[in-house]
Formats: structure tokens, sequence, C-alpha cells
């Protein structure tokens, strides 16, 4: 009996009915969600912008939408740890710098948005990583009441094997207590789980693995990020994940296939490469324009401040909306909708450019 086909992907969700994450709409329903610390979660705890990697069965197509059932579901923050300082475009957190963006969703706990977070927080992100830089690019922060780790995923800027520590960012980490990988060295992609006190000035590792992710052999895989190695445009790394794209086809071009670029790459996990189908350039403007689709049913309507609540997602209709098949008066709890729009002012709520209302 043949093996069902299976897939992979790493990306933020953009949207939900099921979730979307590069594209595909995964039905999560049924899925297996875990957060980092394989602490059992539910579909309830999936929100907009966070990343996470989805093990599901074969992607189908119809009506050129293409979409599959998750298996497996585990949330993929970057950090979390404590906030040390708040700029005007960003945060520093756990020795990390974080870059905010249009596109960057606020915790609704964090009215005001980047305002709101203060040094001493305890934050998780969300985003993409740049290896070449160290600046990691926010697509969500939340808030973290009292976590029994930190964790913290980056790439090794110092490594001395005597006094064994390595630093990541501006965190120094202390690895005496747990067994460093084969290979580790400047440079290494690492995923690091730590204590949540310093001891001498650094933070004390209880876990240390290679990678930024770890997927394995599939059929059909879509990962968005950061190219992290790059000896060619046929020949380049994507979150640490080795591609091969001599045959892949690159719609925007080659010209900026370049250590640092986000990207959006199909194909197939073959003996730990990722030999590509298709390279796609990913930029914040594209998402910025893209926006975020949300379809469900209302749980809450405040028609006093014209918000409404689908999918955990508050959702405001004050400005100007284009209706579909209802009006604002029709906006009622247990009626279905579809919205499309854009992040409000202080990125925590969603302002509808459009809301379909699905009979």
């Amino acid at each position: 009996m043949p093996m069902a086909k299976s897939s992979y992907a790493v990306g933020r969700i953009s949207g939900f009915g099921s979730i979307v994450i590069n594209g595909v709409h995964y039905q999560e329903g049924k899925a297996s969600v875990v957060d980092e610390d394989g602490e059992a979660r539910s579909a309830a705890d999936l929100k907009l912008g966070m990343v996470v990697e989805v093990k599901a069965d074969e992607i189908g197509e119809t009506n050129s939408v293409k979409s599959a059932t998750a298996q497996n579901i585990m949330l993929a923050s970057l950090i979390r740890g404590p906030v040390e300082s708040v700029g005007t475009d960003g945060l520093v957190v756990l020795g990390q710098t974080v870059k905010v963006t249009n596109t960057t969703v606020f915790d609704e706990q964090l009215t005001g948005g980047l305002a709101a977070i203060k040094a001493g927080n305890v934050v998780r992100v969300y985003g993409t990583f740049e290896a070449s830089t160290g600046i990691y690019t926010a697509s969500r922060i939340d808030l973290q009441d009292n976590p029994q780790f930190y964790r913290l995923r980056g790439a090794v800027a110092a490594y001395d094997a005597t006094a064994k520590t390595l630093r990541v960012g501006n965190a120094t980490i202390d690895v005496s207590g747990v067994t460093v990988p084969d290979g580790l060295k400047v440079g290494s992609l690492v995923r690091v789980k730590l204590q949540t006190t310093q001891v001498k000035g650094a933070w004390v590792a209880v876990g240390l693995k290679l990678g930024l992710f770890e997927p394995q052999n599939n059929d059909h895989t879509e990962v968005e990020g950061v190219i992290t190695d790059f000896t060619s445009s046929s020949v380049f790394s994507v979150n640490g994940l080795p591609v091969d794209a001599s045959k892949a086809a690159f719609p925007d071009g080659t010209a900026a296939i370049v250590k640092g670029a986000r990207v959006e790459v199909e194909g197939a996990i073959v003996n730990g490469t990722l030999v590509a189908t298709k390279v796609k350039i990913e930029t914040d403007d594209q998402d910025e324009h893209n926006g975020f689709d949300v379809e469900g049913v209302i749980s809450a309507v405040d028609a006093a401040k014209s918000t409404f609540v689908v999918r955990g997602v508050t959702v405001s209709y004050a400005g100007n909306v284009n209706f579909v098949g209802g009006a604002a008066a029709d906006l009622k709890k247990d009626v279905k909708v579809e919205v499309h729009g854009t992040l409000s002012a202080d990125h925590t709520v969603l302002t509808a450019t459009r809301i379909e209302f699905k009979h």
C-alpha cells in the first residue's frame, strides 16, 4: 500500500478560515497543536502573525485555492524573553535587536502597540531572522506571563569551547550544563532553551540544538524565510536549510536572490535538502499590500465601538468598508463573514476594508 503524500510548511499566519500560510489553506481543526516546549495548545491559540511549522497531508487545489489538512502544528517563535529597551521602530529583547514593521501584529493586551511595551516586560516574538545582520523582523509580538523558560533562535556570534560559553547577539549564554552539538561554530544557527535568571551575567542554557527549524523529508514543502547562506541563485540556504534551486522557476528573476533576502521556496525535502521547484521574493511592502483575511462566525459585536470579533480577531468596521451581501446593520452574533483588512494604527485590531456575508 503506497504511503500517503506529506507536506511541510514554515511561515506566518496571514489569515483564518482555515489557517493561511504562504497562500495555502491548512484545515487545523483536527491537528495536534503544541508550543516550542511541547506543551499542548489548541487551535484557538493560533493568532494572526504567528510563525508556525505545519506537517500536513498532500496539498490539493480547487478553484485556484490550495489547501491541505494539517496533522501537526508547532508554534515557532524566535525569541521569548525580557525586554531591555524600546525605541521608535523596534526593541531589544534578550540581547537581540527586533524591528517592527507596518505588518507586525501586537497582542490585544498591548493597546497602543509598540508604545505599550515597557522594559522588563516578557514578550514572545515571531518573525524572520537575518543572519547577516543579526536583526529580527517581528511578525507578531505577544506578552508572556511568567514563562518557565526563555527561548532564543539565532546565529552564534562567538563560541568559547574552553569557557563553555557562546554569544547570540548581545546575549552571553553558559552552555556548560548541556551537550554541545557536533559542528557548532561561529555562524551556526541554533535553538537555545534558557533559565529565566542570569548567573554572573550569562543566561544558562538547559537545551541547545542546531538549526532554526528541523524539517523532515517530505513530498511538498513551502518555506518562508531569509537566505542565511549564499553561493549562487542555484545553491543557498533558507533559515539554515540547504536549497538546491538548479531546476527551480524564479517568477521574480534571480537578481534579488542574495544573502539576507526574504523568500518563499516551494519544493520537496530530500535527504535534508530542499529541492526547489519555485523561488519567490517576499517583501514587507507585499505583506502590507496583501493585508490579512479572516473568515468565520461572529462571536461578539460592539456596535458602539463599531467592532466585532471573529476567530478571536477584533475587527473594526468604522472606516470605509465595502460590504458584500449585507450591511453594517447585519453584523450580528453567529453571522458568518469573510473579512479583508489591514492593521489599525496600533497594530492590535484588523481594520476592515471589505466584509462579505457568507449565507
